[in-house]
Parts: C-alpha cells; sequence; structure tokens
C-alpha cells in the first residue's frame, strides 16, 4: 500500500503530467462588454456625477436586451477589469500631457 502512494507521488512529480498554460485560462471578457464597460468608464470620467458602480454597469444592458446573461462576467471580474483599465488610462493621460509641453 505504501509502494503504491509513493508511485503515484512519482507519477504526478514528472515533467510529462505536467499541465502548462493553465494560468489565466478562464472565461474572458466579450469585446461587446467590453466595449460596454469602456463607454461607462469613460463616461464617468468626464461627467463624475454619471459614475456607475460594478453592479449596475453591464445589467442595464442585460435589461435591455443588448448583451446576453451569459456575456456578463462575475463581478470580482469587472472590478480588476476597472482597475487595470484606470491605471492604463491615467498613464496614457500623463504621457499625453508630458507630449503637449
Amino acid at each position: 500500500m505504501l509502494q503504491k502512494k509513493k508511485k503515484k507521488q512519482i507519477l504526478y512529480a514528472l515533467k510529462s503530467k505536467q499541465k502548462y498554460g493553465k494560468r489565466g485560462g478562464g472565461k474572458r471578457i466579450s469585446k461587446r462588454a467590453w466595449k460596454f464597460l469602456e463607454k461607462y468608464f469613460l463616461k464617468g470620467d468626464v461627467d463624475k456625477s454619471k459614475r456607475y458602480t460594478t453592479a449596475t454597469m453591464l445589467k442595464r444592458k442585460v435589461e435591455e436586451g443588448e448583451l446576453g446573461e451569459d456575456e456578463v462576467p462575475k463581478l470580482q471580474t469587472i472590478h480588476s477589469w476597472i482597475l487595470r483599465y484606470s491605471a492604463q488610462h491615467r498613464q496614457k493621460m500623463a504621457e499625453m500631457s508630458i507630449n503637449k509641453m
């Protein structure tokens, strides 16, 4: 019995059994959902009174029928997207202001 456990552990450690490319292999945000998120983000950036929460950004489009339920990512995914996009947006704006000088 002990030998079987050791044999099993050795099999899992073999390079031929390793699985590559699994990180980040989950569901991606669709292009249509990406465009809506970008539009809502930029609207909120221009007019601070029109800021949307993470929960309401894409739910409105689902209610209107423009997006399907399967196209809407999880709230954590939307929140992470907002953080990444805002950092990229700030960097672009900083580069543009430096180029104008």
